[in-house]
């Protein structure tokens, strides 16, 4: 089961690249071509949703001991796309305070920084956004790798309780074909005791009537 899984990730992992790319040149983008990559980032972050949701019912179709695996990593997938949306807004707003910052010096209302040195400044956000980026997705698939590694272990030894319980099962119903076996065995035992005694008081009991009646004859021709 969950044969379109591999497949939906791939997709995933490029989808979020494209994102990624896009947004670390929003801020130095303006005008028309601002507002283009503003949309392509909208369309590439529904189309992740998308495939989210597609991983969701790939995973419920799967067989119980995978499913939880891939559940901690749509999880993780998740919280990486609610990563990149909470950046892409943070890109959007410094880009307007750019545009606003741009048009005050327009007007000569404010004295700065210059256009290389804007351009400049531009490039050093965009590594340092890159490079957090690269950071949070590093840490994400490490988070990731370690809950699968932990979910993992917990099925082990889940398994490993099931076996321990199953074996102490089959001694307990041993145990318990043994307690018959033996109850039955002194049942024997005790019919038998009981029958030994009947036939010994019997013989008794003969006897003593046998001796009655010779000493009754033995008196009566006297």
């Amino acid at each position: 089961m969950a044969e379109l899984m591999p497949e939906f990730e791939q997709q995933f992992a490029t989808v979020t690249a494209d994102i990624t790319s896009k947004i670390c040149i929003i801020s130095s983008r303006e005008g028309a071509e601002r507002r283009i990559l503003i949309q392509d980032v909208d369309k590439l972050t529904e189309e992740a949703k998308e495939l989210l949701e597609r991983m969701e019912l790939e995973a419920r179709d799967a067989e119980a001991g995978q499913r939880e695996k891939l559940r901690t990593r749509i999880q993780s997938y998740q919280v990486e796309l609610k990563r990149l949306e909470g950046e892409f807004s943070r890109m959007k707003m410094i880009g307007s305070e750019a545009s606003m910052r741009s048009e005050l010096l327009d007007g000569g209302l404010q004295a700065g920084l210059s256009t290389g040195e804007e351009q400049r400044q531009s490039l050093l956000d965009n590594t340092e956004t890159m490079e957090r980026t690269t950071a949070h997705l590093t840490q994400s698939h490490k988070v990731a790798l370690e809950t699968e590694h932990i979910g993992a272990q917990i099925l082990n030894d889940l398994h490993s309780q099931r076996q321990t319980i199953s074996t102490a099962r089959t001694r307990l119903r041993e145990a318990d074909s043994d307690l018959d076996q033996s109850s039955r065995v002194l049942n024997t035992m005790l019919r038998r005791v009981l029958q030994n005694r009947f036939v010994l008081w019997a013989t008794v009991l003969a006897v003593v009537v046998v001796i009655l009646i010779a000493i009754y004859i033995s008196a009566t021709r006297g």
